[in-house]
């Protein structure tokens, strides 16, 4: 069955790709197995703290086939840290501090040749109760998608959460919103998944670019959570016309997604559909982001932030341009 598209006028089958995500990776039978052949691969993308945490699948319904074509895993050392990273990072920061309020307390002093000791007592500690491992607030969604074939897995891309962005415009919006980056594999861009509030709204919007470089064009792409739904449905909006959906399951085990794109110019986009199968595999853990959220922006606001950011995650916010200076 061909479909018409609605912004290019083109016909072609409709793309549709089934996202089968876990509750958790431990429960599913083939999880050592496919963790010990991505161990092994060469692909550098996988470390030695992830998990598989879902399949995907492209399907041509008219013709009953389905094929598994994808892997998903998740960074557990971001997600989940242990306690002991938190206590290094605990350690880390009392360091830092101490060495910050010294340096104040050096710079106050009314004698410059002031002893060691002195400084030691004129030292004045935090007036809050003191942080523990169990403040320390590290938690980041990353999530990278694998092709799997018989000869060989590679990687497809990555989406990671932008916890930065996402205190800034929660702070402003007065409202949890989820912000996350994509790298694709052979893509050149950035792109940036937001999530927006709309007044009188409250499913979950969310909108990106996606600059498509075999035509030139740059697509507006909205993603909006139906008000009433069986499952975490979503309608695909390009220029503010659907040109497609996200099917989500209501009785799976996690949070199973099926994506159709019935845009030909769109739908015969491996990165693009390979954008959409990332963002499906977040949904599952939405929740727990926006909780993470509401926390962070609470601690923010009280004066007590132990919110640490990660070196991947700051070399996202790095000004682009500085390479070319």
């Amino acid at each position: 069955m061909a479909t018409e598209g609605v912004l290019t006028g083109g016909r072609q089958k409709r793309h549709t790709r089934f996202v089968d995500m876990w509750i958790a990776a431990g429960l599913n039978p083939t999880n050592i197995e496919i963790l010990t052949k991505l161990k092994s691969a060469e692909d550098r993308q996988f470390s030695q703290n992830m998990a598989v945490t879902g399949k995907g699948f492209d399907e041509d319904r008219q013709e009953h086939k389905r094929e598994e074509s994808h892997l998903f895993g998740i960074r557990t050392d971001v997600w989940r840290p242990s306690k002991e990273v938190r206590e290094r990072t605990l350690a880390a920061l009392e360091k830092r501090q101490a060495k910050e309020r010294r340096a104040a307390a050096k710079s106050k002093s009314p004698a410059r040749d002031a002893s060691e000791g002195e400084l030691d007592q004129m030292v004045v500690e935090p007036d809050h109760d003191p942080v523990t491992a169990d403040d320390i607030d590290k938690s980041r969604l990353v999530i990278k998608m694998f092709r799997n074939t018989s000869s060989r897995i590679r990687w497809q891309g990555t989406i990671e959460e932008l916890s930065v962005r996402e205190i800034q415009n929660s702070l402003g919006s007065r409202r949890a919103l989820a912000s996350f980056a994509v790298i694709l594999a052979e893509y050149e861009h950035l792109v940036v998944i937001q999530q927006n509030r709309r007044l009188f709204r409250i499913p979950p919007s969310f909108s990106f670019s996606y600059y498509q470089p075999k035509t030139d064009r740059m697509w507006y792409i909205d993603l909006d959570c139906h008000w009433v739904s069986i499952g975490v449905d979503y309608t695909i909006l390009a220029q503010g016309r659907k040109i497609g959906s996200i099917d989500g399951r209501l009785l799976a085990l996690g949070a199973d997604s099926r994506i159709h794109v019935g845009e030909p110019g769109l739908a015969d986009d491996e990165q693009f559909m390979d954008l959409l199968s990332l963002f499906a595999a977040t949904i599952g853990f939405h929740k727990q982001i926006w909780k993470h959220i509401r926390r962070r922006v609470s601690n923010v606001k009280r004066g007590r932030s132990v919110h640490f950011v990660e070196d991947e995650e700051m070399w996202l916010l790095k000004n682009p341009r500085r390479i070319a200076r």
